[in-house]
């Protein structure tokens, strides 16, 4: 019987082995080419390549052949169906460099995948596939050896001489990485200084206390890329210190206390809602608590068939604002690129304008 198995040493086969569960970890001292790996993922994502095997589970730095990238390193995930790359940390090599580490200092691939009945061959060759060529490689370091980190250390807000690349690199940590990697906060104290981040406008669906489920976007302003979180799934108003924030932020709102709108609804109805994420400035002397991201609603008003109908006539699709862009010199290239398709072309550098959100 099978518990007796279990109880003699040597007779119980493992889970992995008796599922087929196994992994491999994939190094690269080259980066991946853009297109080729997102092809890949895809393919994971769908479970499309069969000769891959079931690929569950993908984690580890990533490299790109791409401007953000060559700077920063990208955390890969695949959980589930959704592969994702968030890009954080500079690399050690965006700071200082070494002649040991030379070409590219300590800019790597190294990919952890899991999978069930994975053919450790075919995944392997498969992403030894998305790596650089040579000729690819001519054209990454034709285009980025004498690059200057333009998107990760933006000259407007980090102001400075472009050569002190090290002090630009801390601003660069405090004052956009610590409140990214922060949970969204609320206000105990007035701020600093305030600037709108991201700004949603929507139908949603008020799922019980603070929380509300987005139904349908009628308007989304993207006013600071680094920072912004994009069109979201639901909203979390925390009750606690709601009407306190409120208060603090008077410049920016306006209208009665959330508390007492939220406490005459009930789970189910449907309500207007907008609300404004902002990176906050706080009065302190340690550097990675300075800057936070706090979410302020600005109108919540229940809605009835007839109110809805006239927002989704108003609305007929949500619009969507993206901060005005202009061209940069010449001289830099386009981030969206590969190394390949970048070489010999004149990129361009987008800047924009600070968005103003109403109250």
């Amino acid at each position: 019987p099978d518990w007796l198995k279990e109880a003699r040493l040597g007779e119980h086969v493992p889970e992995t082995e008796e599922y087929g569960i196994s992994s491999l970890t994939f190094r690269s001292r080259r980066p991946f080419n853009v297109r080729r790996f997102e092809e890949l993922t895809q393919s994971m994502e769908t479970r499309a390549n069969r000769e891959l095997g079931r690929v569950v589970r993908c984690k580890g730095l990533v490299w790109l052949a791409t401007q953000q990238s060559h700077w920063q390193q990208g955390v890969a995930s695949l959980a589930g169906s959704n592969f994702t790359i968030a890009f954080g940390s500079p690399w050690a090599a965006a700071i200082t460099s070494s002649e040991a580490d030379e070409p590219w200092g300590d800019r790597r691939t190294e990919l952890v995948v899991i999978g069930q009945d994975m053919d450790h061959a075919a995944v392997t060759a498969s992403l030894e596939a998305c790596v650089a060529t040579d000729d690819e490689m001519d054209a990454y370091a034709a285009t980025f050896r004498e690059a200057q980190p333009w998107d990760v250390l933006d000259e407007r807000r980090m102001p400075g001489a472009p050569a002190d690349l090290a002090e630009r690199i801390k601003r660069y940590r405090i004052e956009i990485l610590a409140p990214k990697q922060k949970k969204t906060q609320v206000l105990a104290a007035k701020p600093v200084s305030t600037e709108v981040v991201s700004a949603h406008s929507c139908i949603a669906v008020f799922q019980g206390p603070g929380h509300f489920r987005v139904e349908r976007y009628l308007k989304y302003a993207h006013l600071f890329p680094e920072l912004a979180s994009g069109l979201v799934k639901t909203f979390d108003l925390p009750l606690a210190g709601a009407d306190a924030q409120t208060a603090i932020l008077a410049d920016l709102t306006s209208g009665d206390a959330l508390s007492s709108t939220v406490a005459q609804l009930s789970a189910g109805d449907r309500v207007e809602l907008e609300w404004l994420q902002i990176r906050v400035e706080m009065k302190t002397d340690v550097d990675e608590d300075r800057y936070s991201i706090v979410e302020q609603c600005q109108k919540l008003v229940k809605l009835d068939a007839a109110a809805e109908e006239l927002l989704l006539q108003q609305f007929p699709q949500p619009q969507i604002m993206i901060r005005k862009q202009q061209k940069e010199p010449a001289s830099r290239k386009d981030d969206d690129k590969d190394a390949k398709d970048a070489k010999g072309r004149a990129g361009k550098k987008k800047k924009g304008k600070k968005g103003k959100a109403k109250g």
